[in-house]
């Protein structure tokens, strides 16, 4: 990732989470947050048309196959997100593809196979790194994980807090360094604490 992207992104996350009303330590309602930037948001069955074989196929027989897909024309966007799957990786999916929007990243092309199937023609990994890590920013910022941390260390609690995956958190976690920041200061041993309070009563040594 190019130089100065990850504290862009922290910043970035702050501001809209401020523009939505959102601390940093709170829950992020990514439909809200797609709402205010003018991104419609749909589940397969919203979408008008789609056979129930299909959708079936795509929530219920193959749900792991995919989980969110971004179709923009006419300066509309829609994300539509995999039913199928958890809330929170839902959640995670959509800030995705938002970050995409976000940072201006070109859409890639897809192809349909003669067996009828739709796939991306590229993949370009940086563009999905950046996405990536805007996403994280944004669900778990660095401030608000940081002051969550201060209440409870619990992977799993800060997690459910954030409504977010504990693999989410985890990573979060190991980025922003945050459990070294507030790691408490090894407390002092007796004998340590006895020497230098004798060196206080003794004063400089005499020259």
């Amino acid at each position: 990732m190019r130089r100065g992207f990850k504290a862009w992104c922290e910043r970035a996350a702050g501001e809209y989470r401020e523009a939505l009303g959102i601390p940093p330590e709170a829950r992020l309602d990514a439909q809200a947050l797609a709402e205010s930037l003018g991104v419609r948001v749909a589940t397969p069955e919203q979408l008008p048309g789609l056979p129930a074989a299909s959708i079936e196929q795509l929530t219920v027989t193959d749900p792991d196959s995919w989980s969110a897909v971004t179709v923009s024309q006419g300066g509309v966007s829609l994300v539509i997100l995999n039913s199928g799957q958890s809330a929170r990786r839902r959640a995670n999916s959509l800030c995705h593809e938002l970050a995409h929007l976000l940072l201006n990243h070109r859409s890639d092309d897809a192809t349909l196979s003669r067996q009828g199937f739709l796939f991306r023609a590229s993949f370009n990994a940086e563009q999905e790194q950046e996405a990536e890590w805007l996403a994280g920013c944004l669900l778990v910022p660095a401030e608000g994980l940081l002051r969550a941390y201060r209440k409870t260390s619990s992977p799993e609690r800060l997690a459910e807090h954030f409504g977010v995956s504990r693999a989410l958190i985890d990573w979060r976690l190991s980025m922003t360094g945050v459990p070294k920041r507030v790691r408490p200061r090894a407390r002092s041993s007796p004998a340590q604490t006895r020497s230098r309070h004798s060196a206080d009563i003794a004063g400089p040594t005499a020259r």
